[in-house]
């Protein structure tokens, strides 16, 4: 069963501070942009900061990057949404 949401998002607290965004999305079939901006409690251990770019494959298009605790990852028109409801009830 598909749940359409013009606009979603929801926030999700383990080793720091989740935040989801969707727009567009027709979960578990389709969303045209899926977001996530999050604000680790522990820095990751590269030097350097990491960018990753991909095309194909679940999404159209999509970069992740991630400097000490700050990682965004985004992607657009992508065939594999993350379950927002799934964040809600595992928070709470």
């Amino acid at each position: 069963m598909t749940n359409f949401k013009l606009f979603d998002c929801a926030k999700y607290s383990d080793y720091g501070e989740e935040y989801y965004l969707q727009l567009f999305s027709f979960y578990p079939v389709f969303a045209v942009v899926d977001c996530v901006i999050q604000w680790d409690e522990f820095p990751a251990t590269e030097l350097f900061p990491m960018l990753l770019v991909s095309i194909g494959s679940c999404s159209l298009c999509g970069f992740s990057f991630r400097w000490k605790w700050f990682e965004i990852r985004f992607d657009m028109i992508t065939s594999h949404p993350r379950n927002l409801e799934y964040y809600r009830r595992n928070c709470e």
